[in-house]
């Protein structure tokens, strides 16, 4: 969900004509390289893809299973793991082997350390043209297609394998046990646009507890005492 969060992030600003649009596209790319350095990261991919797969793949003989569609789903996940499969190295590879990447990824750690008098390079980069940045940018975010369009399926999936239930808190509090045999692998949440609460997230093994806090002008959020109506998604496959 990390690398969800970045990629669209880096999408929505990477054909932005500002620098610092340019900047902040190039900030989402190193980010996500980031998290692609984890050398367990592919591996995890190709299990849940498959995961995926043998329990849609299940379905298929349940009556009022819309076969199309599901077909249309089960291609999309083996043309992911082909796709992923067939690369070759270490996922971001071309990132590593780029030098202007290479000296923003070292700096990136330090607070506000890639301003121009600190990386010229990048400062004369950022002074071309946009459609030169864009360009570059593109193909960038493009190389990692390889990932996001895996992550994005997957997710998307996942999201839709339930079904919302109506609930209600006690005073801003909501627990539910969970059942063992149908482990739950994320939880979706929502509330009315003009809601004053947002939800804070606490699971276990068991369980999960969800407490709706109000923000206060002074000081850190506090549970509401009202109760709350929101909407519940447990998602599992």
């Amino acid at each position: 969900m990390r690398l969800e969060h970045l990629f669209q992030q880096a999408a929505y600003s990477l054909r932005g004509f500002s620098v610092w649009e340019s900047r902040t596209t190039v900030a989402c790319l190193i980010d996500i390289l980031e998290i692609l350095s984890r050398g367990d990261l592919k591996t995890e991919m190709f299990k849940e893809l498959d995961r995926q797969y043998l329990a849609l793949s299940a379905l298929g003989n349940l009556p009022g299973v819309d076969k199309q569609q599901l077909n249309n789903i089960l291609q999309q996940l083996s043309h992911a793991q082909q796709t992923l499969h067939s690369y070759s190295g270490q996922l971001g590879q071309p990132f590593r082997d780029n030098e202007l990447l290479n000296s923003l990824r070292q700096r990136s750690s330090i607070t506000c350390g890639c301003c121009s008098f600190d990386l010229p390079g990048y400062h004369f980069w950022l002074q071309q043209i946009p459609e030169t940045r864009i360009d570059q940018l593109e193909q960038w975010y493009d190389s990692l297609s390889v990932v996001e369009k895996p992550i994005t399926l997957m997710l998307g999936i996942l999201r839709e394998g339930a079904d919302s239930r109506p609930m209600t808190s006690e005073r801003g509090f909501y627990q539910q046990n969970l059942d063992s045999n149908t482990p739950v692998q994320m939880l979706r949440i929502s509330l009315p646009a003009n809601s004053n609460y947002f939800p804070e997230v606490s699971a276990g093994k068991h369980r999960f507890s969800i407490r709706f806090l109000e923000h206060q002008a002074v000081g850190r959020p506090a549970q509401t005492q009202e109760d709350v109506e929101f909407g519940l998604w447990c998602c599992s496959l």
